[in-house]
């Protein structure tokens, strides 16, 4: 499992587009990382594909090296203006560490992840409620949309607590300190529309 997770990392290449962007703007490990508001273990971690970041840790570091968020996902191909993405072609970042670490407690899948310079980040969010992890606020430039789909979803946004169900939605400022978290038995799963402020 391990070694899948692993290779899927590989595959989607976040971390070496991470490093690749990081270096060309010479910019050490210690000096990104504090930007960003990880440790510097934790940057060496994604910049080698061995931890899928978390989306607020990918946007502050798209933020920080002056990018799109979807410079992390795009491909060199042409350039469109409409993207098309079956269900089947969604790319997925694993949730999984593949050095057996804890798992995160949601996976995301992009859902246009090929369509250059665009304004809005949608993406598929699967929170998990069965994997404890000790869930930090996250806080960046933009604003998101959440549209519960399935489950039951805890969104804590500053000192406000929201119980989203099923068809519920909630619209909110990114730079809030914010937190989201499976309840009950089952997986919650969320669209979620991100738009970062660009520079």
């Amino acid at each position: 499992m391990a070694a899948e997770i692993q290779q899927e990392l590989k595959k989607l290449a976040i971390g070496l587009k991470v490093r690749t962007l990081r270096e060309g703007r010479c910019c050490g490990v210690e000096e990104l990382s504090a930007k960003v508001g990880i440790s510097p273990a934790l940057l060496r971690e994604i910049e080698s594909d061995t931890v899928a970041p978390m989306l607020g840790t990918l946007l502050n570091i798209a933020r920080e090296l002056n990018v799109a968020m979807d410079a992390f996902f795009a491909r060199d191909e042409p350039v469109e203006q409409l993207e098309f993405v079956p269900a089947e072609n969604r790319l997925r970042v694993p949730s999984s560490r593949a050095d057996g670490q804890q798992r995160l407690s949601y996976n995301y899948e992009s859902l246009a992840w090929r369509l250059k310079s665009k304004h809005m980040q949608p993406f598929m969010i699967e929170f998990d409620p069965d994997v404890d992890e000790e869930i930090r606020a996250a806080a960046h430039d933009g604003e998101e949309f959440l549209h519960l789909l399935d489950g039951t979803l805890e969104c804590e946004i500053e000192s406000r607590r929201f119980t989203l169900n099923a068809g519920d939605s909630l619209y909110f400022y990114s730079k809030l300190p914010h937190r989201l978290k499976a309840l009950g038995p089952r997986k919650a799963r969320a669209l979620a529309v991100l738009y970062p402020y660009s520079d």
